[in-house]
């Protein structure tokens, strides 16, 4: 099956993700947005739900990561 790269941008985003939040970056969440949103599209291609469900729900808690990152920020300003 081909999936066009996705795989890999989706693989170097997760760990580009990882490394930047491991770093105290905020900006991985972002990164593991779009990681998320490969693999979504890769479970689409095999049709694999448990792909689609699992990165949308991975999807979700990285958007709240952001969003409570960015709260405790402006909090401590």
């Amino acid at each position: 099956m081909q999936f066009y790269g996705i795989n890999w941008l989706a693989t170097i985003c997760g760990l580009t993700g990882v490394y930047l939040l491991s770093n105290k970056n905020k900006k991985g969440f972002l990164i593991f947005m779009l990681a998320s949103l490969s693999w979504i599209i890769v479970g689409v291609l095999i049709g694999s739900y448990a792909i689609m469900i699992g990165s949308s729900i991975f999807f979700v808690v990285h958007l709240r990561g952001w969003f409570n990152w960015s709260k405790a920020s402006n909090q401590e300003a």
